[in-house]
This record gives C-alpha cells, structure tokens and sequence, in this order.
C-alpha cells in the first residue's frame, strides 16, 4: 500500500505540470492519501497559493460564463474550496482549522463569481472548461471518499463536504 501511496505521489507532481490554466486538484489529493503524498506534493509559497487561487477563479469564473450547467460548476467551485484550503495548510503547515477557513472563504468568493457578469470566453475554451467541471468534480469527490475512508476527514467539515460526497 504504502508503495501505491508513492506512486500516486510521483504522478501528482507530473499531474501538477499539465494543462496551463486549468487547476488541478493536487494537495487535496495528496491530503486524502496521507503524509507520505503530501510529502511529494511539496510546499506551496504564497505566491503558488495566489496564483492557483487565480487559476481557479478564472476557470470558475469562465464557466459560469460559458453556461456551463450550473451544478457542475458549483461542485467544481466546491473542489476548489478545498484545493485551496489544502494548499493553504500546506504552506502554513497547518491543518484542520487552517482548511475550514480555507474552504469558508472561497465558498464566498464561489458565490461572487456565480452573480457576476463576464464576457463568454471562446467556444474552445467553453468545451475546454466544460469537460474540466466533470473530471474536477469526480476527482473532488474521489479524494474526499478517500480521505474518509482513511480516516482522515472528520464529520465536522460540515454540508459542502457531504455535497462532494455524493
């Protein structure tokens, strides 16, 4: 098992090195495995941490934009919370705390984003984002099964974990 772990931990870094403005979800995923993939994962600087916050706003932002149907992009914008939120723990070394504040303070932004106006972005990156909602969305909800089934998420993250649980 632990040799699993390490694999998936290699894949993560070269996960992390795909697509250019697409955010992946790498340190939530690394947390639902373990220390060892968080490990591999690496620490964030801030500057790694704004510069994905960014990347998913855009994508999110842009998704709404396109009209993507709206339940994938609120469970993406979920994913997001939390990707964030671990990336923030990562930098800070910390934990639990330091992701529920994460996840409640993108929750907000998710929210802006959903009521703002934007200019439709082009109909490839349209495609592009839609088909990123899904695989996002499922890769949320695999990590937090995981991460459950580890042992490693506890029941008070409260309703935004249980609506990527299902």
């Amino acid at each position: 098992m632990r040799v699993l772990n390490l694999v998936a931990a290699f894949g993560l870094t070269a996960c992390a090195t795909m697509g250019d403005d697409l955010p992946t979800v790498r340190y939530a995923d690394a947390a639902s495995r373990g220390s060892v993939a968080v490990f591999f994962a690496g620490r964030p600087s801030a500057a790694d941490v704004d510069h994905a916050t960014q990347n998913w706003t855009n994508a999110l932002g842009d998704s709404f934009a396109c009209h993507a149907p709206i339940h994938q992009v609120i469970d993406a914008g979920l994913v997001g919370a939390l990707e964030i939120a671990a990336m923030n723990a990562a930098e800070t070394r910390g934990g639990q705390p330091e992701i529920r504040e994460g996840v409640r303070r993108y929750v907000g932004q998710l929210a802006s984003l959903a009521v703002s106006h934007r200019d439709q972005p082009s109909p490839a990156r349209c495609e592009a984002l839609n088909g990123w909602t899904q695989r996002t969305t499922e890769a949320g909800r695999a990590a937090v099964a995981r991460a459950r089934s580890n042992g490693l998420m506890q029941d008070n993250y409260g309703i935004l974990l249980d609506l990527l649980g299902h």
